[in-house]
């Protein structure tokens, strides 16, 4: 054999190496994200305008633990309205919020459902879920609205994000059933007959959408710039951020079910309404280059309950809010009217 073959043999070999080395870094990225540190999630929300003066420390820290025994690292931020009740953590430390962990993993005496009794009936409650990458920290631009009309607010950090252990990320398979336990978990600590809903932005919204299917207790369901389905995200950003070809995120699927169990491309929230009811309020920025708009928009009309589509113009990724806060809360608040009538 000569010697021009034998190299260019090499090279391929090589080539295939690289590619094939490629494609599990992919997948392993993917499903084994790096989450942003708690202290600054906390600074980067709490440096934005609208945020100045608002009083977001949280009255509880608590962890629950999840349907595999998985253990989830919560906070409790009451209603304003509430706070006399509830009281806050003065020396709350965002950079290490489990360092306030509550006695037994539960929440304080004055707030715990006593035994016998439902002392919150009556309230209004709402579960927070972060974005991909980010954590619970992430979520208290939205519990900032929710908690100035009256909700008190469960923020918790996603399946392998945050202050939770490692976990593997399957984009709303194993969360949706995390956030199940939230609800169970909110519903067992505060009362069984809580007015209770969900919000959730981009992952946040695909894990609470993926939930539906499993038919879960819920007043309504916030939906921000989530994705109607996985692929089409993987594949924009393969192809805009990577500069690689589409069938390099569809094989990376491909491998991550190989290696880890779950193909994420076989993440389809959208395919997970059934038969459900929930009241939903679709969220979208119209300048989302990652998750394109027309996700929320497909969601929007294939679901068959009552929903509303908003869209920001010219709002990027997970940032309608912060492009028109008074709108935002606008949204919301004539949203809720018509859930509780």
């Amino acid at each position: 054999m000569s010697t021009w073959i034998i190299v260019l043999i090499i090279i391929l070999a090589v080539l295939v190496v690289a590619f094939f080395g490629m494609v599990i870094f992919l997948a392993y990225g993917t499903t084994h994200p790096k989450s942003t540190p708690m202290g600054e999630g906390w600074k980067h929300e709490m440096s934005k305008e609208f945020m100045q003066g608002l009083d977001m420390n949280p009255s509880s820290v608590y962890s629950i633990e999840s349907w595999d025994g998985y253990t989830l690292y919560a906070s409790f931020l009451p209603a304003y309205d509430n706070m006399d009740d509830y009281g806050r953590i003065d020396d709350y430390d965002y950079n290490n919020p489990k360092s306030h962990l509550s006695e037994g993993s539960k929440a304080p005496e004055q707030y715990r459902k006593a035994e016998g009794e439902d002392n919150c009936n009556g309230q209004k409650f709402v579960i927070i879920s972060h974005g991909y990458t980010y954590n619970r920290h992430g979520s208290m631009k939205y519990a900032s609205v929710f908690r100035k009309n009256g909700y008190n607010c469960v923020v918790y950090d996603d399946r392998g994000h945050g202050e939770n252990g490692k976990g593997f990320t399957t984009f709303g398979r194993d969360e949706s059933k995390d956030l199940l336990r939230v609800i169970e978990d909110t519903r067992e600590r505060f009362g069984k007959d809580i007015a209770l809903g969900c919000a959730g932005e981009s992952m946040g919204t695909g894990l609470s959408i993926t939930a539906l299917q499993y038919e879960p207790k819920l007043d309504f369901v916030l939906a921000d710039c989530g994705y109607a389905d996985l692929r089409n995200v993987i594949d924009n950003a393969v192809k805009h951020k990577f500069h690689l070809p589409v069938f390099v995120g569809r094989l990376g699927g491909v491998i991550s079910g190989l290696f880890f169990g779950y193909n994420y491309n076989k993440s389809t929230p959208i395919e997970c309404f059934n038969d459900s009811k929930i009241p939903i309020c679709f969220a979208h920025g119209g300048g989302d280059d990652f998750i394109f708009p027309v996700n929320s928009k497909r969601m929007h009309d294939a679901y068959t309950g009552y929903s509303e589509y908003h869209e920001f113009p010219g709002a990027g990724h997970g940032l309608s809010i912060d492009s028109d806060p008074k709108g935002y809360e606008k949204m919301v608040v004539e949203f809720l009217s018509k859930v509780y009538k």
